[in-house]
């Protein structure tokens, strides 16, 4: 009897797990008068220029709708693949697929390539509900996302005594000054503090010797006579 009890809990929280994962992943954003219609939110595909690829599922609230609508019977729901333009709100229809209630594939629908053009979208329809699903929250620039430009950072002062100094630790005892340095006296008073040096001593010059030797002088006469 537990085991039982235990099975049904296990499948009712399954089943519970997977209502809320498809709800989260299909979004019913928009019906008429014949249909119900549930954007695909994990099918959303970002492509360059503000272009989108997403399915959409259409459900008939009356069961005969799809078969007057295709011819076909058996059919559950229809997934429509769209190509859409945020830039310029236009679109285009990529492939329409019909679905049975077991998700077969039952009948599909790709254009031919080259016929397939995009077409505005009409106001009040579904796809401008669409629109605004897809493209809500991108700003539309031609197609183009413009970033917005980095801060420029403030110069910083080429001073570092403009810099404003970091806050110390206010338990630490404060250094004293730093003594400054003795500044070099000027080479002037250095030459000035020096001793003159003592005058030099003139050298004794010695007479100029005699160029010519004296005459003897002459003996004197005796008696007057030379």
């Amino acid at each position: 009897m537990a085991g039982r009890i235990t099975f049904v809990v296990l499948a009712i929280l399954t089943c519970c797990g997977i209502c809320e994962g498809a709800d989260q992943r299909w979004n019913n954003f928009a019906e008429d008068s014949d249909l119900k219609y549930y954007l695909d939110r994990k099918s959303v595909v970002p492509l360059p220029d503000n272009i989108y690829l997403f399915w959409i599922k259409s459900v008939a609230k009356d069961s005969d709708y799809f078969q007057a609508e295709y011819n076909l019977a058996k059919i559950s729901y229809v997934l429509t693949n769209y190509e859409m333009d945020c830039a310029v709100s236009r679109y285009r229809v990529r492939s329409t697929v019909m679905v049975d209630k077991n998700r077969r594939e039952l009948s599909k629908i790709v254009p031919v390539a080259g016929e397939v053009t995009f077409e505005p979208v009409q106001p009040e329809t579904m796809l401008e509900l669409a629109q605004e699903e897809i493209c809500s929250g991108n700003e539309k620039t031609g197609g183009v996302s413009q970033a917005a430009a980095p801060p420029v950072p403030a110069p910083q002062p080429a001073d570092d005594a403009l810099a404003t100094p970091e806050p110390g630790n206010p338990f630490e005892p404060a250094l004293p000054p730093a003594e400054p340095e003795q500044r070099r006296a000027p080479a002037t008073a250095a030459r000035q503090a020096l001793p003159a040096a003592p005058p030099e001593t003139a050298t004794p010059q010695l007479p100029a010797a005699a160029n010519e030797t004296a005459a003897p002088e002459a003996p004197l006469s005796i008696g007057g006579q030379q």
